[in-house]
């Protein structure tokens, strides 16, 4: 049994949340609201002597268990889950398509300025090198995402953001593109957009064997992230 006094109520309530959360058909402002009414039921119980513990348990019993909580939030909530299910997903593909365009623009503004310094023979080699470094920043980024808990990609995964991205990036590409092709030739560039195409392979491969591993790891550590 827990000892009363060294009795943690953030850590259960954020344990109690957890539980929620683990339905789908939940939102943030469901689970913020039921902890809300938690509170209040915790306070009064208080009030007339009940301990920290006894509080808790008490109100929980009050608000309703875990399962029909889910139930009746998920009737309500019916025309949410498809977005809460499809929304990570989402982020997925904007992300890597936000990803690929700015490498592909970061590209070819590399060949046009290694042109100008007379790289020209070297261009193969400069657009390799790019995407290489590209690719091994988006790596170090995740290295910091998994290492670091301060590390926050809220802003980064922000689905406006990256619409924003994919937008601008496509559209410099395509403005650049004709000067692109004058300045360095239809037979380099046919080759660089070849390597471009075998790099959009190799990473697409690589964030589909990533993510089966992150899955299957969390699925068999059963941790659960609380509904953003």
């Amino acid at each position: 049994m827990e000892n009363r006094t060294n009795f943690d109520l953030n850590k259960n309530i954020e344990i109690w949340k957890s539980e929620l959360s683990k339905s789908s058909k939940m939102t943030i402002d469901n689970i913020n609201e039921l902890e809300s009414h938690l509170l209040d039921e915790i306070h009064e119980l208080q009030l007339i002597g009940l301990s920290i513990q006894e509080s808790l348990i008490i109100a929980k019993e009050r608000i309703g268990n875990v399962n029909d909580l889910t139930t009746e939030f998920g009737k309500v909530n019916d025309g949410f889950y498809f977005i809460n299910r499809i929304i990570p997903y989402l982020k997925g593909i904007l992300f890597f398509m936000a990803f690929i365009t700015l490498t592909d623009l970061i590209n070819g503004l590399s060949l046009i300025i290694a042109n100008e310094f007379g790289f020209s023979e070297n261009l193969n080699f400069v657009s390799i090198g790019v995407l290489t470094i590209s690719l091994l920043i988006l790596i170090i980024i995740s290295y910091k995402k998994y290492k670091n808990t301060s590390f926050n990609l809220k802003k980064l995964t922000s689905i406006p953001i990256l619409v924003s991205v994919i937008f601008v990036s496509k559209l410099l590409t395509f403005l650049s593109m004709p000067f692109m092709t004058r300045l360095i030739g239809i037979s380099n560039f046919g080759t660089l957009t070849l390597n471009l195409e075998v790099y959009k392979l190799i990473f697409g491969f690589l964030i589909l064997i990533l993510s089966c591993i992150i899955f299957y790891s969390l699925k068999r550590e059963k941790k659960v992230k609380i509904v953003e």
